[in-house]
């Protein structure tokens, strides 16, 4: 992996440290080079020069300093960076200590491969008109200096990159000073694909490769994993200080690099590879005979198949997708690399990546979105077009529709609840519109559940409103609260809206947790039915968990809307002054009024302290105190210190058993299609029976290894509780009806408080439910669930989908209220977000106490990491131009005569299913029917329209965009247009790229 850190000292200091050696003496063989297309310009090459490299880390080239000069005439100049590549440990291993001199060189090229793609995002900043522009230059000067050992004195084969904080834009210009964002941000890419590079080579020496495609690291086969650990004393130097003080992430490891430093030892090089023959004790006959098998196989070329890259690449697309509307070319690279570790290269996929772009399938983005610095932003054809169904989908929607209830029906309604003037408004506004998708964007807190009641008092018996949300637990609230019917939306999109017709309102809550395909898929269901849809949501909260923002997206490209600004949950002054602060983003002035902000410690420090702090409530006080974490790492810290507080008290019985429970294992639905991404020990559990399999619903299938059929293909070893073995090809089936998980341990003791991780429709059991144990007879429970008081037994050895409940992540608790909110934040989580903290204090009615390592950090870690999604048309720069008022004027009479066919192909449709099914002929179920038959018989040559249109769209420049509305070139001859196809242009099913 390549690990940056911006150096410090005196280029005097810097360049002996990197020239001279520190702790142990440099050896002939450690290689040193200049490089970049800079160096090669001035007529640098070969070994590195000590005096050369002291002046160049000053600023110094030829007669130019570059630098700022300070009140008192001194030049200050930043002398660089060191972007050090390390190589995984068994090569180090093998190079070093077994002597293949063979894999030092090869090291050296892939760290070429690596330095080159960093060099082409080096960037410069300059004065344009008066602003600080960026401007790519692809040019740098560095200095590499290889090394082969730790300062632990381990075989360590690393190199060290000094790039120099110097640049220009074409030989012979004047040089400034280097802007390195982009090179950061693309660190990752790069260490991937010196990674490929390296394990490709080690293969053409004759060596085989283990690796890991959801990490992308690797590790020689044959070399023990004992050694490995043995030979990694730096590393759990480290990583042991790091744990010790909740340190995480690269910059925190960094920390506990300098912090743990030993003293210098001055030994040669020499003297250290005998030292390193005598640590291999046991392994040495390992070793030899991993070095002896690669010899026999000989040298070799290896040649890779356009196949084989272009899997990769797919791969690499379409796991980025869908986790986000717009990823950086790099991303996209880096997850290809990573699934096909010592399979592709850099060199390999990215041909294949421009044939992509070439052909429109992936379109360059030019205009900020989400957090995240998009160097080469990307985003698909594909969900371009998810993208642009959501406006073709909100204007079929406008005047498509009858009020729900009279005004006067509305008014009593309101006053009978206790409605707030803003919330009558916004109740008003859903119950008598006659567009058939409306929002409420709404406050934290701001009673939107309050209006859906009043709502569904006023409507009577006239319309059957259905509470829907991402999370069963957030229905099944807004159901309580409104006292009607709930279910996920997922289980409403898998029926594809059966039984719904016109007399339904769809009533979806916590609506800005939807992606892109789910949103589109509600308004194509709300479409056929008729169905009404309402959507509840913050765009501050937490967003979705796969790609896209739909519902601000929805709101931007024309969806009415009302909207609540005040906030009715809050009942104390200071924590409604906190949440009002966070949602401006002024998250230094929310934490100073929350209840309290501890600091000054490790992770587990801080929640043994947050523990120590809710031990002194009474009981009823826990009872309404949440406590929430941001990830499910420190959700189990929490749970562990609660439960040993608890067992002190006497809450817990003595008695406990051990038992096992599932654990989701993250995979996304693109691994779970492939066969290497499963690895041993996982249990699999299938939500459909597989009879050629002799595969049973419901039931556990543990994984004993990956392996292949007779025709080679990989597939998945899995046994059954009866030990057979069955043979699974992932590839064959619906990521969707496939669950994945890890077998974890945990005790449980009557009086303990669990959580429920996984709906369970048999036992009527929604995500994240609560309750407390109330009595344990070996795996047999008898559980008081929160939501209804009722007692329940379960057998908790059939039943694994439980946790210990003491801790909530901000996820799930999401449309909860306590009255208190203890919430754990370590700064270096990747879910600190501004929109996870703000979602987390809003949970409270009267406080909220927060616990994190470094208060300033904290506040600097929320204002750059908003935690906001992506969005194609935002990131295109399109969303006002593909909004349903920019397209009227060319389209509004189609889509008049489009809403006139969808009314009466729904009276159609309800015809049709008032007849039983034993009435109905053949010829009547197969025979195409209205606008929705003729939208599926001709959606093929609709998405090929679609397609030329985009392209045609996107090609242009912003000048003749500007100049030509009607999307047709000023030159190429025209193209139809999207909307002239017969259907509104979207995916139904996410698609396949034509």
């Amino acid at each position: 992996m390549i690990n940056p850190i911006r150096l410090k000292g005196k280029p005097t200091n810097i360049a002996r440290y990197y020239t001279v050696g520190d702790y142990y003496t440099k050896g002939a063989d450690e290689h040193s080079e200049w490089g970049g297309k800079v160096a090669a310009e001035l007529g640098l090459e070969g070994k590195v020069d000590p005096g050369v490299f002291k002046e160049l880390l000053a600023g110094k080239v030829g007669d130019q300093q570059l630098g700022r000069r300070r009140k008192d005439g001194n030049i200050q100049h930043h002398p660089g960076w060191d972007f050090a590549v390390n190589a995984p440990k068994s090569v180090s291993i093998m190079a070093l200590v077994a002597g293949d001199d063979r894999i030092i060189q090869a090291h050296e090229r892939a760290v070429g491969v690596a330095l080159s793609y960093l060099e082409e995002h080096a960037t410069m900043r300059l004065r344009v008109n008066r602003e600080v522009v960026e401007r790519t230059t692809g040019r740098l000067i560095y200095a590499r200096f290889t090394e082969h050992a730790s300062r632990e004195l381990d075989p360590h084969l690393h190199t060290h990159v000094v790039v120099m904080n110097i640049t220009d834009e074409r030989d012979g210009a004047k040089k400034v000073s280097l802007e390195t964002r982009a090179m950061f941000a693309e660190q990752m890419a790069a260490g991937q694909a010196y990674r490929n590079e390296l394990a490709h080579l080690l293969k053409e020496l004759g060596y085989e490769v283990e690796f890991d495609p959801r990490r992308g690291l690797f590790e020689i086969k044959g070399i023990p994993r004992d050694l490995i650990t043995e030979m990694s004393q730096r590393a759990e130097q480290i990583e042991a200080h790091a744990k010790e003080h909740g340190l995480t992430g690269q910059a925190a490891r960094q920390q506990a690099f300098y912090v743990t430093r030993g003293p210098k030892q001055k030994v040669s090089l020499e003297d250290l590879h005998q030292r390193w023959e005598g640590r291999l004790g046991k392994h040495a006959d390992a070793v030899k005979e991993t070095k002896t098998a690669a010899e026999n196989v000989g040298d070799r070329k290896l040649d890779v198949e356009h196949q084989t890259a272009a899997r990769a690449m797919l791969f690499g697309i379409r796991q980025s997708e869908g986790k986000e509307a717009v990823n950086n070319l790099g991303r996209l690279l880096q997850t290809a690399l990573a699934s096909h570790v010592g399979e592709v290269r850099l060199s390999d996929i990215r041909p294949v990546a421009e044939e992509h772009q070439a052909r429109a399938k992936l379109l360059e983005t030019r205009h900020r979105t989400g957090d995240e610095i998009h160097t080469r932003g990307r985003t698909t054809r594909k969900t371009a077009r998810l993208e642009i169904a959501l406006s073709d989908q909100l204007a079929l929607a406008l005047n498509d529709a009858r009020p729900l209830a009279s005004v006067e029906a509305l008014r009593d309604a309101g006053i009978a609840r206790d409605l707030k003037p803003e919330q009558r408004t916004a109740l008003l506004h859903i119950g008598t519109t006659n567009h058939r998708v409306v929002a409420v964007h709404g406050v934290a807190g701001s009673g939107k559940s309050t209006i859906i009641g009043a709502l569904h008092e006023a409507v009577g018996e006239d319309a059957t409103l259905i509470a829907l949300a991402p999370t069963s637990s957030a229905a099944a609230e807004l159901g309580q609260k409104a006292d009607i019917p709930s279910r996920t939306v997922a289980s409403l999109l898998a029926t594809g809206g059966a039984k719904l017709d016109d007399s339904h309102v769809l009533v979806v809550d916590e609506a800005g947790q939807l992606g892109n395909r789910q949103a589109t898929r509600l308004l194509e269901i709300s479409r056929t039915t008729g169905a009404r849809l309402i959507l509840l949501g913050d765009t501050r909260q937490t967003g979705a968990i796969e790609q896209g923002k739909p519902f601000w997206l929805m709101m931007r490209l024309g969806m009415p809307r009302a909207e609540l600004k005040d906030p009715i949950r809050q009942q104390d002054e200071r924590i409604m002054q906190a949440v009002r602060l966070a949602r401006l983003q002024n998250y230094e002035g929310s934490l100073k009024a929350l209840e309290a902000v501890s600091t000054g410690a490790s992770s587990e420090k801080l929640a043994e302290w947050l523990v120590a702090d809710w031990t002194r409530l009474s009981p009823e006080q826990r009872a309404k105190t949440n406590i929430l974490v941001l990830e499910n790492a420190t959700r189990l810290i929490v749970n562990t210190k609660v439960r040993e507080t608890l067992k002190s008290e006497g809450a817990l019985a003595a008695e406990e058993a051990r038992l096992s429970i599932l654990s989701p294992s993250g995979m996304t639905d693109q691994e779970k299609h492939f066969a290497r991404f499963y690895s041993r020990g996982q249990v699999v559990v299938f939500s459909r029976d597989n009879a050629g399999l002799g595969i049973a619903r419901d039931a556990e299938y543990k994984v004993i290894g990956v392996g292949r059929d007779a025709r080679g293909r990989q597939t998945v070893n899995l046994v059954d509780e009866h030990g057979r073995t069955i043979l699974w090809d992932p590839r064959l089936g619906r990521a969707s009806q496939i669950n994945v998980f890890r077998e974890e341990k945990r005790e449980l003791a009557a009086g303990d408080r669990i959580q429920w991780r996984l709906v369970n429709r048999d036992l009527d059991l929604k995500n994240a439910e609560r309750g407390t144990v109330e009595r344990l007879d070996g795996t047999l429970a008898t559980i008081r669930w929160d939501r209804d008081g009722r007692n329940q037994e379960i057998d908790l050895s059939q039943h694994k989908n439980w946790d210990h409940g003491y801790g909530e992540t901000v996820y799930s608790a999401q449309s909860k209220t306590y009255d208190r909110v203890y919430l754990l934040a370590p700064v270096n989580s990747p879910l600190v977000t501004g929109q996870n903290y703000y979602t987390a204090i809003t949970r409270a009615r009267f406080g909220a106490k927060l616990w994190t390592e470094d208060r300033k950090r904290l506040v600097e870690k929320l204002k750059q990491r908003s935690g906001e999604k992506t969005s194609s048309l935002q990131g295109l720069g399109r969303i006002e131009r593909d909004s349903v008022r920019g397209r009227t004027a060319r389209h509004g009479e189609r889509w008049d005569r489009l809403r006139a066919e969808q009314r009466t192909d729904r009276e159609a449709r309800e015809a049709r299913e008032d007849r039983s099914a034993a009435q109905r002929e053949p010829s009547e179920i197969s025979r195409p029917r209205g606008i929705v038959e003729r939208i599926a018989s001709r959606a093929q040559s609709a998405a090929t329209i679609l397609d030329r249109w985009i392209v045609s769209l996107l090609d242009r420049s912003p000048a003749q965009a500007e100049d030509h509305e009607d999307g047709r070139s000023a030159t190429a001859a025209p193209r139809p247009a999207p909307e002239s196809a017969h259907a509104p242009s979207q995916d139904h099913d996410a698609g396949h790229d034509r």
